[in-house]
């Protein structure tokens, strides 16, 4: 991706929402090949996938992923993955809803930069070929071109264990170091949004229409919801032409703690159009507790829009 624009009245730098390079393979990975067809819905009237239709497909990978002894053996043990970061970055197309998009996805384990915590990592790469949905329906040797690229962050833990028991600090799996041998840094969720201002919030009443069978708001909900916000709030201003046809383009989206049906959350956001580059305008905000003075963000987002 392009190097993030600046706003143009503070000159300061906006996140940039960028994929992380996939580290080398250490010998026990695994990789997996789908292939889905989109919902009608997920194709706009341009013929652009909307960002959030290509998690399905990461969904689809662990699904495939799921005869892996070395993921069986942690599932076992009561460990599992837990996401806490997603990036997606979506490409202009235009793209059909007849033709299936076809997934390809990793996997590697890292280390907490000096931190203890274990990550496990996925990159997804999402291709499909060149069409529109109304006309003839790309032959089936077409020529794919890329979708959309996802990256998911997974802190490994045991949740259901009691609170001193959550942290995994150790794996001990047949073939896999105890300690990964890579490293990246925790990104604490806050720290997307620090040095801007965020504007005043708007409050959202979650309900059951929003959860799924971990029993808390889905992860989906939170960048859906905030694109709605963001044009809204620039169709107020006038820095930006048609607000309406803006659509997200790439994603970061950090989850400190979940909220679950019945909880309020205030919705704050700064938006603005940016100075150069292929995007149109960006945006961060934070989902925090309502009515709660001073309450850390349990989601905090990151947006760029075109």
């Amino acid at each position: 991706m392009t190097e993030s624009p600046l706003d143009p009245r503070s000159a300061r730098a906006w996140p940039s929402c960028a994929i992380p390079p996939i580290p080398p393979e250490r010998g026990f990975e695994a990789s997996a090949d789908v292939e889905l067809r989109p919902r009608y819905e997920d194709v706009t009237q341009d013929g652009r996938v909307q960002l959030t239709a290509l998690m399905p497909g990461l969904g689809a990978v662990w699904r495939a992923l799921g005869s892996s002894d070395k993921l069986d053996t942690l599932r076992a043990r009561g460990i599992l993955p837990i996401l806490r970061r997603i990036v997606i970055a979506g490409e202009a197309g235009p793209f059909s809803a007849q033709a299936p998009i076809h997934y390809r996805g990793t996997w590697r384990l890292a280390r907490e930069t000096d931190g203890d915590r274990i990550f496990l990592d996925m990159w997804l790469e999402a291709l499909a070929p060149v069409g529109s949905t109304h006309a003839r329906p790309p032959a089936p040797d077409a020529e794919r071109v890329l979708v959309g690229r996802v990256y998911a962050e997974h802190v490994v833990t045991r949740p259901f264990a009691p609170p001193s028991e959550r942290k995994v600090t150790r794996l001990d799996l047949p073939g896999v170091p105890a300690v990964p041998e890579d490293t990246h840094p925790f990104e604490p969720a806050e720290d997307l949004v620090a040095g801007h201002t965020l504007g005043a919030a708007a409050e959202h009443t979650f309900g059951v229409s929003h959860t799924d069978s971990n029993q808390h708001v889905n992860s989906l909900v939170y960048p859906r919801l905030f694109e709605d916000a963001v044009v809204r709030a620039l169709a107020a201003r006038d820095d930006v032409p048609a607000p309406s046809a803006l659509l997200a383009r790439a994603v970061e989206l950090r989850y400190r703690k979940p909220f679950f049906a019945g909880d309020r959350a205030a919705i704050a956001l700064s938006a603005s159009a940016v100075a150069r580059g292929p995007h149109r305008a960006a945006a961060v905000g934070a989902f925090a507790p309502a009515g709660v003075a001073g309450a850390k963000p349990s989601c905090t987002v990151a947006s760029w829009l075109g």
